[in-house]
């Protein structure tokens, strides 16, 4: 019995594919990150500077954030840096037994996620239908909801990922995949 569930194409395109999400979330964090600090940066010389108040700045800055905020998150997830508490390994000292219990909790994490996704999906259904623009720019709102969805999803993704991982450590089993940075 194998302990891969996967045939190595099947291992290649689906590390290509995670490899390719992954470039794309840093590459979203780079530049969310880098614009938000050249918006700031503008909107202190607006401000202090010019005298000019540049709500159009900042409402340009909120909307990016969002973005910035959960591909943030996404990330988290995919590198399972996500904020967690555990205080569980004080209590379990069997390694089994608490696979077991990260199992549950991740399970639980997943479904949570999957709520989220389906409120996420339905507020941004609701951005479509009602055109909801930002007040000085009158930029479409769907935009910064559209990253709630998004992100959502892609945690979730990162979830059931780790729940399975944490599954097959609780049977005795490789985890699929490890999280970076762990051999």
């Amino acid at each position: 019995m194998r302990d891969r569930p996967f045939s190595p194409e099947v291992n290649k395109a689906v590390s290509f594919i995670g490899d390719t999400l992954v470039l794309a979330q840093r590459a979203v964090l780079i530049v969310a990150s880098s614009f938000i600090t050249l918006l700031v940066f503008g909107a202190v010389l607006m401000r202090y500077i010019f005298h000019y108040p540049g709500m159009e700045v900042e409402e340009l800055a909120t909307l990016v954030a969002f973005w910035l905020y959960f591909t943030g998150a996404i990330h988290g997830s995919y590198e399972r840096t996500h904020i967690k508490t555990e205080l569980i390994h004080l209590f379990v000292k069997k390694p089994r037994a608490y696979a077991l219990v990260k199992s549950l909790a991740s399970l639980i994490t997943f479904a949570l996620a999957c709520v989220m996704s389906y409120w996420g999906y339905s507020l941004f259904l609701w951005g479509i239908e009602k055109r909801g623009r930002s007040p000085v720019l009158m930029l479409p709102l769907v935009y910064a909801q559209s990253s709630i969805f998004v992100g959502a999803v892609f945690m979730a993704l990162y979830f059931l990922v780790e729940t399975v991982d944490n599954f097959r450590q609780a049977l005795g089993r490789a985890p699929v995949s490890m999280p970076p940075g762990v051999e």
